[in-house]
């Protein structure tokens, strides 16, 4: 008996030990390994300051699984998976452009354009081949023209146009849409002559001998013309366009110039699987009580379509003079800039947008229309409470030194377009003075003061590829002149690791979407760019002409350069 009790305790045990053991065995025994539907190999930017580079990057199911060495990836790779190995290019987090007006631009690829023309008999020439093309008195429009580019800087005049074009109405926008240029039948046709009076905002330019309309048109008194543009394309089309023309640049998404209308185009494309890029769709600020009334809101949507901020204007811009200063222009010292509102209507409005929860972005280009914006929301913070609504300045290109620390305290985001800047660097000292122009386009006082800057390029006004705004961050150089030869102001340039971290984390914290996107690690999107060749090794002006090999959305592949990858 005691030896059969014995030995039940015995096997007891003996079981008892092989359960445990069996357990510990399947509990070591590791899970199967996710296979990767993408994995690439070579030199990897995360943008992450911690790890900035590592060699391979594994993506499944649109998110990135790992990062590291080589030997630590290669265990993501089955069957299935894609694998792109770089020789000698970097693969970046995908770039974000934080200013678009996105279907202006996709138009603005079949639009006559005159960016770049450096004289008004260019102008006239081509306005003139143009209108062989047309019907008789077709109307013409056009954009882009630079007026800093002419001799002398001078303003055109409607008779520059009426030489070439009597009988068809002429409408051509500024590069910076700001102002427009006009020839005598346009004027007729908007009923705009001598007794026309500005309209709030705006400005219809006149001869100071005779009163009379010179042809030019600024702000506000851009309302008042009554051409009616020849329609070429549909707003879808415009939007296929540029998302076509996006991918090729290596975009992964845009916060985008939208109204109500066009989001309902972007509904549609997406619930057909046709965007090519993620979009931040804002929307006018005028239609506050519309988007109140249906409900919208910042933020509403998912990873490929959000509504975004309401946008609004205080003032114009430098180009057109007519940025809201506190001291006058040094070249026009009876002006210093329209605003787009009276102050304290301004300052009630954005009071509005802020009680009722939504994120604004205001375009103030002058130091005074900077510190405006920042005064109404910090009026909209002491009446309602501080709230994580992170509204945008759009430019911010001038800034009274006082105003720098406010970002910070504020949570102001600085969404800037380093373009701009090496643009505007032919003329800001002229337009400004060189005391104020030491406080414009500073991305480096603003990150110092604690700012956090979103980069973009502000398309159509400047071209869409972010490799010039890149070069620009860098260099502070004018691209097409090369100029000056260390730069402007060199004390403002950036690092590339600090621009691309402007393009892509800054832009994703400017849409609340830091933890989503904007660096490569584990969990976060697969939205990849990657260069053909090593931006961070080339010289800077390589930088330009660097193709774009792959771009990548949610770890697919929607643009592959076959020219330089077969």
């Amino acid at each position: 008996m005691k030896n059969k009790t014995l030995f039940r305790l015995f096997l007891l045990v003996f079981l008892s030990t092989a359960l445990l053991l069996g357990s510990l065995l399947l509990s070591c025994q590791k899970a199967p390994v996710q296979k990767a539907d993408l994995v690439i190999v070579g030199k990897i930017f995360t943008g992450v300051d911690h790890q900035p580079f590592v060699e391979a990057l594994a993506a499944a199911e649109g998110k990135i699984l790992a990062t590291g060495k080589r030997n630590e990836i290669k265990k993501y790779i089955g069957p299935q998976t894609r694998l792109i190995e770089l020789k000698e290019g970097v693969a970046i987090p995908g770039l974000i452009d934080a200013h678009t007006h996105f279907s202006s631009g996709g138009q603005s690829l079949i639009t006559l354009s005159f960016r770049g023309v450096n004289s008004v008999e260019k102008v006239q020439q081509m306005v003139a081949e143009k209108i062989k093309e047309l019907p008789p008195g077709t109307p013409i429009f056009g954009r882009e023209y630079d007026h800093t580019l002419f001799p002398g800087q001078k303003w055109p005049t409607k008779e520059d146009l009426d030489k070439v074009s009597p009988n068809n109405p002429v409408v051509i926008r500024r590069v910076d849409g700001h102002s427009a240029w006009l020839n005598s039948l346009a004027l007729k046709i908007s009923g705009i002559d001598k007794k026309t009076k500005d309209p709030f905002g705006g400005e219809i330019v006149r001869d100071p001998k005779t009163g009379e309309p010179t042809g030019i048109l600024k702000e506000a008194a851009m309302d008042l013309i009554k051409v009616k543009p020849t329609i070429q394309s549909t707003p879808e089309e415009d939007i296929l366009r540029a998302m076509d023309h996006a991918r090729k640049l290596g975009l992964t998404g845009v916060h985008a110039s939208t109204n109500l209308r066009e989001l309902e185009i972007y509904k549609k494309l997406r619930a057909e699987g046709k965007l090519t890029l993620r979009v931040y769709a804002w929307l006018p600020i005028e239609e506050m009580d519309e988007c109140l009334r249906q409900g919208l809101r910042q933020g509403q949507g998912d990873e490929f379509l959000k509504i975004g901020f309401l946008k609004a204007f205080i003032d114009g811009t430098l180009g057109s003079g007519t940025a809201l200063m506190f001291e006058p222009f040094s070249d026009d010292p009876s002006k210093s800039g329209l605003p787009q509102y009276p102050e304290e209507i301004f300052y009630q409005l954005i009071e509005k947008a802020y009680a009722n929860g939504f994120q604004v972005g205001v375009h103030a280009i002058g130091d005074k229309g900077v510190n405006w914006v920042l005064n109404a929301v910090e009026r909209a913070q002491q009446k309602y409470g501080k709230k994580d609504l992170r509204f945008r300045i759009e430019h911010a290109q001038i800034i009274k030194p006082e105003d720098f620390k406010r970002f910070q305290k504020l949570g102001v985001i600085a969404s800037m377009q380093p373009t701009h800047c090496t643009t505007d660097l032919r003329f800001c000292e002229i337009r400004v003075g060189k005391e104020r122009s030491k406080y414009a386009y500073a991305w480096r006082t603003l990150l110092d003061n604690g700012a956090i800057i979103a980069f973009g390029s502000d398309w159509p006004v400047e071209p869409l590829d972010p490799r010039r705004g890149l070069y620009s961050a860098v260099t502070r150089k004018n691209i097409e002149f090369d100029f000056p030869e260390d730069g402007w102001f060199t004390e403002q340039k950036l690092t590339l690791a600090e621009a691309i971290k402007l393009f892509t984390w800054g832009s994703a914290y400017a849409s609340f979407e830091e933890n989503l996107k904007g660096t490569l690690e584990p969990g976060k999107l697969a939205d990849i760019t990657v260069y053909a060749k090593d931006l961070f090794t080339i010289e800077p002006k390589e930088i330009l002409t660097a193709p774009v090999a792959y771009t990548i959305l949610g770890g697919r592949v929607v643009y592959e350069n076959r020219q330089i990858n077969d």
